[in-house]
C-alpha cells in the first residue's frame, strides 16, 4: 500500500513538473462585440457614417457602390446583403499593435476585420451584414443602413 501511494506521489510530481514546462497557450479569441457600417462609397460621394445611424444622408448613392464595414471580433458567420440579396465581401485582418489598430502585418493580436461589400445600387435598399462570434456567448450581432 505505501508504495502504491508513493508511486501515484512520484507520477503526481511528474506530471506537475511536465504542466510546468509545457507552453503558454495564447488568450481566447476575443468574443464579437460590435458590428457598424463606418463608409459609403459611390460616385456621388464618399459619405463617413456615424455610430447608430440608420440611413444615408449626404447625397443620393447609385451605380457601382462601396460598403465598408467594421466588425471588433471573431466571428464565424459573416453575411452581408442587399435588399435580401447575398453578397461577396472582401475582409482585411484588423490588428492591435500598442495602442494603435492598423491591417495585420505579422505583429499585434487580431482583433477585427474590416469587410468591402461591392454593390450596384439602382434604387434606395437595405443593406444588413451580421455575424455570429466563434466563442462564448456565440451572440449574433446585426446591423443594417438604408442606403438612399
Amino acid at each position: 500500500m505505501k508504495k502504491a501511494i508513493a508511486l501515484s506521489l512520484g507520477l503526481l510530481g511528474c506530471t506537475g513538473l511536465w504542466l510546468a514546462a509545457a507552453p503558454a497557450w495564447s488568450a481566447p479569441a476575443p468574443a464579437l462585440s460590435e458590428v457598424r457600417v463606418f463608409k459609403v462609397e459611390s460616385a456621388s460621394c464618399t459619405e463617413s457614417i456615424p455610430e447608430r445611424a440608420d440611413s444615408t444622408r449626404q447625397c443620393e448613392h447609385r451605380g457601382l457602390t462601396k460598403v465598408y464595414v467594421m466588425e471588433v471580433g471573431l466571428g464565424n458567420n459573416p453575411m452581408g446583403r442587399f435588399n435580401g440579396a447575398k453578397l461577396d465581401g472582401q475582409r482585411t485582418s484588423v490588428c492591435q499593435v500598442g495602442n494603435i489598430s492598423q491591417a495585420c502585418n505579422g505583429a499585434g493580436t487580431l482583433m477585427g476585420y474590416i469587410y468591402v461589400f461591392d454593390l450596384n445600387v439602382e434604387a434606395q435598399g437595405w443593406f444588413e451584414y451580421s455575424n455570429s462570434s466563434i466563442n462564448g456567448p456565440q451572440n449574433t450581432l446585426k446591423t443594417l443602413l438604408d442606403i438612399r
